[in-house]
């Protein structure tokens, strides 16, 4: 079996990067690290000079619509395999395509369409992440008002049994919400609040019951209020809940998501994109699932005026934290990693480069970003 040698590079370990040392990859998963003066390549092997830069885990974005003219609500395979190519060039490894509030039918067809391209090899798809339909009406966002519903097992117990869901979004309020939570969790999908108007006697409640994430925090749901704490104030209290933030500075301001850091830590919060299908493309008309969006100056907006996903890649996310929160790569790089792959149970196989990991690798460089994205072991994008 061939192997990779990662030579040249600043490997990431724990919560620091180790200079002088190379990576060893076989049959997809990281064999050794190794010293400078242990690396020898074998007749056969493969060899990638990073030149320097950081070798760290794949970006892993758990909230994931579209990018580069695609949507996983296509429900097409091309689709898939351009957005899974163009997600690579930004060194994500690991991603859960994210479905929209729809019809019944055009969400069943984009889950088939996702089981089918995993069970082809996937790319960097690990999943789906279930955005919809059992959200609350009164913070719908851009969420389609006449797709929302309230839970039904003859409707959500098919998607369940596909396999393919690794975390939904719901509010838990809504008619069956807790029947949904209480089977979700019981067959180990993550579950996040979302657009939801639940208090924060009721969050505390759904935390105790196994809510374990708030989708994109301080969007979809009530602002914190002094008089009425609600669901940030409920999460805060009760560790084991993260925080999806979305980082481009438009969707949650710096001093607030400084604010949150301090008020959660670095290991509850993990960045997402929340991408649409504009994302790396120039402004104009787009559509979101079936919803049109106007993009102007990177800012992706419906009808009326309210926030329609984002244009964030993962790259851009990671400078961001660093700069809006005056944070190091290595307090910023876990955000993207770790803590997302955490959040869903893949940690440490994802979000990590320990010995025995998936060899899901970018290679950064702090001026020009990603030079090169390692999937599985194959060198699937390189720009060294």
């Amino acid at each position: 079996m061939s192997r990779l040698l990662i030579i040249n590079s600043r490997i990431w370990q724990g919560d620091r990067f180790l200079d002088g040392h190379s990576l060893l990859i076989e049959g997809g998963s990281i064999r050794a690290i190794l010293r400078a003066d242990e690396t020898r390549a074998a007749k056969g092997d493969s060899l990638l000079d990073a030149d320097g830069c950081y070798a760290m885990p794949g970006f892993v974005d758990l909230h994931l619509h579209g990018s580069d003219d695609c949507d996983v609500m296509d429900a097409k395979p091309e689709s898939l395999s351009k957005l899974g190519a163009f997600l690579l060039r930004q060194g994500v490894t690991s991603c859960l395509g994210t479905t929209m509030a729809d019809t019944p039918a055009r969400i069943s067809r984009a889950l088939d369409t996702m089981h089918e391209h995993m069970r082809a090899g996937g790319g960097p798809f690990v999943g789906v992440h279930l955005e919809g339909p059992y959200l609350n009406a009164a913070f719908r966002g851009s969420q389609p008002a006449k797709h929302l519903r309230s839970p039904t097992p003859a409707q959500y117990r098919p998607w369940l049994d596909s396999g393919i869901i690794k975390l939904i979004t719901m509010a838990p309020e809504l008619d069956g919400g807790a029947d949904l939570l209480a089977e979700a969790v019981a067959r180990g999908i993550t579950v996040s609040i979302g657009h939801s108007a639940a208090d924060y006697e009721a969050a505390c409640h759904f935390f105790r019951a196994g809510i374990s994430q708030i989708t994109h925090t301080f969007n979809g749901m009530a602002g914190l209020h002094h008089r009425a704490p609600g669901i940030l104030a409920a999460a805060v209290e009760n560790p084991q809940v993260s925080f999806q933030i979305i980082a481009d500075g438009v969707h949650v301001h710096p001093a607030v998501l400084r604010l949150l850091l301090r008020l959660a830590g670095r290991e509850r919060v993990l960045a997402i994109s929340d991408a649409m299908r504009a994302t790396g493309l120039a402004d104009g008309d787009y559509g979101l699932g079936d919803v049109a969006v106007a993009v102007r100056d990177g800012v992706a907006r419906a009808a009326d005026g309210g926030l329609a996903g984002s244009t964030l890649t993962m790259p851009d996310a990671l400078r961001n934290l660093m700069r809006f929160c005056n944070l190091t790569l290595e307090q910023a790089l876990p955000m993207l990693t770790r803590v997302p792959a955490r959040s869903i149970g893949l940690y440490p196989r994802k979000g990590s480069l320990r010995v025995g990991a998936d060899a899901d690798i970018a290679l950064w460089d702090e001026s020009a970003g990603i030079k090169a994205t390692v999937l599985g072991g194959e060198v699937l994008h390189r720009a060294l």
